[in-house]
């Protein structure tokens, strides 16, 4: 929970010690004497863990045993804050903190102002802060405020904090100069940073797993399941590794294996909903739809009211029920939708392609319609309802959306790939290169999803358009 929380600690002896005799006491109906620290890590335990119930009452007992104690009260300000964005409740219990010279109340103060959407302003704070406190601190305050600062992805004000710092040299520094690097898409050298860390801690899960992450986003697969598999072998139920591992299976494709990890991670974190819809979401990848509902099911119970999180449960579940034909659920799952703040007419668009999907084409039509007029004729919305059309083998449709969109709106750029796979189908080769060119300049990614497969596997994307106006020219 916190922006200083060390995975690594969770791990010791000495917590896991503190923990089972916690444990065994609430077991046995006794009561145990920690101090104040002793009981907040045990709460920020189980609110890892998805446990938040769990900590919460831990948490308000420590707080009637420790009146005005930072630790307990600086974790209740803080689950107000994340969990509720209560600004009010979160500053309530900050007041109550005794000594308002204790360095993470000034840190929570700062983060209440970014919350606020004032993060000049905390930065502002964090400046008259470290102007007064004492010389020694200086140096631990500036990577701290660094830390919190990443923590709400302000890089600019991250980087400006890290360089008031002098201890270069030190394990918090580099710890977090490596997480700047790496928001900075810089992974070389905040992989190196981190190789750094292993080398002095190499039985740090957390290091191995910040590893895994800047290598997962390089797209360094292979590495970073590497990476997972070293964090697992100091612990096999760390569950950050289980799920970075199980996330790097995903995405090579082999699905059976990341629900193997997927199903570790949730036994970990029973209370976390992403753990279910990520099962859920395999079993249907592997075609077993029945399996997924029930995890979608479980995935529903866990989340929140009106969870952004369930938009994509109910999608993934409507899709499952419609594979299996039962059509008149899907729909009725995706009525769940309707009190929940999100893009409706992008629903209106999904609930379209499910129907199509399913041999509805006059039922989609309705739903297409629907979402184009309410969207008043937006071309986001036409360009994805064509895609979807296009992607159901109705070509000839979709090159008639595709060519009236750009007509009325040729400063829209978006959809010029499958536009190009439209024009390439029909035999319209004239339209197709051009249509590619400017795929290629305004989304290579997007052209590379639509338009692979006309290419061996060896052309860059940036010869697509050299490579298939010869092979045209020949024909």
């Amino acid at each position: 929970m916190s922006y200083n929380y060390s995975e690594d600690y969770f791990e010791s002896n000495e917590f896991k010690n503190t923990l089972k005799r916690f444990e065994e006491a609430e077991d046995n109906g006794e009561q145990i004497v920690l101090d104040s620290e002793e009981f907040v890590d045990i709460a920020e335990y189980y609110y890892n863990h998805g446990k938040i119930e769990t900590a919460e009452k831990i948490i308000d007992r420590t707080i009637d045993l420790y009146p005005g104690a930072a630790a307990p009260l600086l974790f209740k300000a803080r689950m107000a804050l994340l969990d509720n964005k209560d600004i009010n409740n979160a500053n309530y219990y900050a007041d109550l903190i005794e000594d308002k010279s204790d360095l993470e109340y000034f840190y929570l103060k700062a983060e209440i102002m970014i919350v606020e959407g004032n993060s000049d302003e905390s930065d502002e704070y964090l400046e008259r802060c470290f102007n007064e406190i004492d010389d020694d601190e200086k140096d631990f305050f500036a990577i701290d405020s660094a830390a919190l600062f990443i923590d709400y992805n302000l890089i600019g004000k991250a980087e400006k904090w890290i360089k008031k710092t002098k201890a270069v040299d030190s394990v918090e520094y580099k710890e977090q100069f490596a997480r700047i690097m790496m928001e900075n898409g810089e992974y070389e050298k905040s992989q190196r940073l981190f190789n750094e860390l292993i080398d002095k801690n190499p039985y740090s899960t957390q290091y191995w797993n910040s590893l895994a992450s800047s290598q997962f986003l390089c797209n360094n697969l292979e590495e970073a399941i590497q990476s997972c598999e070293f964090a697992l072998a100091i612990n096999p139920e760390n569950a950050t590794a289980l799920l970075n591992k199980a996330n790097g299976l995903y995405n090579l494709g082999n699905y059976k294996e990341a629900l193997k990890y997927y199903t570790r991670y949730s036994k970990q974190c029973p209370e976390d909903e992403n753990g279910e819809t990520l099962i859920g979401f395999c079993n249907m990848l592997l075609e077993n739809y029945a399996n997924a509902i029930k995890h979608f099911q479980v995935a529903e119970k866990l989340s929140a009211p009106g969870s952004p999180m369930l938009i994509d449960i109910y999608k993934d579940w409507a899709f499952a029920l419609c594979r299996l034909n039962r059509i008149d659920e899907s729909m009725a799952i995706l009525d769940k939708t309707d009190n929940i703040s999100c893009e409706k007419n992008d629903l209106l668009v999904y609930r379209g392609s499910l129907l199509l999907g399913s041999g509805n084409f006059i039922e989609s039509k309705k739903y297409f319609l629907k979402a184009i007029k309410d969207s008043n004729y937006s071309p986001h919305i036409i360009v994805k309802t064509a895609i979807v059309i296009y992607e159901s083998g109705n070509v000839e449709i979709a090159y008639k959306m595709f060519q009236m969109l750009y007509k009325r709106h040729p400063e829209y750029i978006g959809g010029y790939a499958y536009y190009a796979a439209c024009c390439y189908l029909l035999k319209k080769n004239g339209e197709f290169l051009e249509y590619l060119k400017k795929a290629i300049k305004s989304s290579p990614e997007e052209t590379k999803i639509a338009l692979s497969r006309l290419f061996p596997d060896n052309v860059n994307i940036k010869d697509y358009y050299t490579y298939m106006l010869n092979k045209l020219s020949k024909t």
